[in-house]
């Protein structure tokens, strides 16, 4: 189902001159549209879970002409950004299609879980010997609990011949364990020994932190939002860090990396808070 209607979309697209497409709709709705389409939408996620190296490569070089097309249009280059946006959509759909499974065997099913938990258990390492140098030991503590019942389903989940579900058990442990390395690293202990040649240089390491906060975002909330309350209060948090996120790449597209950068930490705080909302606990 997801394949077909992509690959329809994508033909729709593709034979759509582009400046019929500018016309049905502004610049702010698109790249609304295509956020959207980049990081929450089914075809994100399936890229996202996927063990398709290429097709993340794709989603990644997609995120990539989408902040430069924000960056245009903020700087008042619009056909230059809508260049850009049809290019990060067209990128994206290539990487859904790469992501799409034809006739993928037990076998590699398998094999691709059984990498991405060896993966997890050298992250699980990494993790607990830099919380140990930190002295984050009721951090360390927290973490390896939702490890423990992560890696567990998975395997369960592995066991019942649920490859899928278990492979997508298995990408929030690696994800969680991304995020909560990364927080540490940069927490004050740590900030001194984190060196960059400019101030873009941070400003991509930051750009870096958000992105994978919201990967964790779309892996770990949704089934959390049990009640109409904390589901607003997550839904607000995210709003909040998007809007955050929109005005640092405004900056940036100035050159204002200093004020981005700030705006950046600003929206990972917000992303860190909807996380926790849903009653994952992440460092930061």
């Amino acid at each position: 189902m997801i394949k077909l209607f992509y690959k329809s979309f994508l033909i729709m697209l593709l034979s759509t001159p582009l400046g019929n497409l500018e016309a049905q709709t502004t610049a702010a709705d698109r790249l609304a549209n295509i956020e959207k389409l980049l990081n929450q939408s089914s075809g994100a996620k399936q890229v996202i879970n996927s063990g398709n190296s290429e097709a993340q490569l794709k989603r990644q070089e997609a995120l990539d002409a989408y902040r430069q097309a924000q960056q245009k249009i903020a700087s008042g280059n619009e056909q230059a950004g809508t260049d850009l946006l049809n290019r990060s959509t067209r990128l994206m759909f290539e990487a859904i299609k790469l992501s799409t499974p034809t006739s993928l065997g037990e076998g590699k099913n398998i094999d691709n879980y059984g990498q991405r938990r060896e993966s997890v258990i050298a992250l699980q390492d990494a993790f607990n010997r830099i919380s140990d140098e930190n002295h984050e030991t009721e951090t360390r503590g927290r973490v390896n609990d939702q490890l423990t019942a992560l890696v567990s389903r998975a395997d369960s989940l592995l066991d019942q011949g649920k490859n899928t579900e278990a492979r997508i058990e298995i990408d929030k442990a690696y994800h969680l364990l991304k995020v909560s390395i990364e927080a540490i690293r940069s927490g004050q202990t740590l900030v001194r020994s984190l060196q960059f040649d400019s101030k873009e240089e941070e400003y991509l390491y930051e750009i870096d932190r958000n992105d994978t906060h919201s990967m964790l975002i779309s892996l770990l909330v949704d089934e959390k939002q049990k009640s109409n309350s904390m589901k607003q209060k997550i839904v607000d948090y995210i709003a909040e860090a998007r809007v955050l996120r929109q005005q640092a790449d405004a900056f940036a597209g100035k050159n204002a990396h200093e004020q981005a950068i700030e705006l950046l930490e600003q929206s990972t705080r917000q992303l860190v808070r909807a996380i926790r909302s849903a009653g994952i606990y992440i460092p930061g």
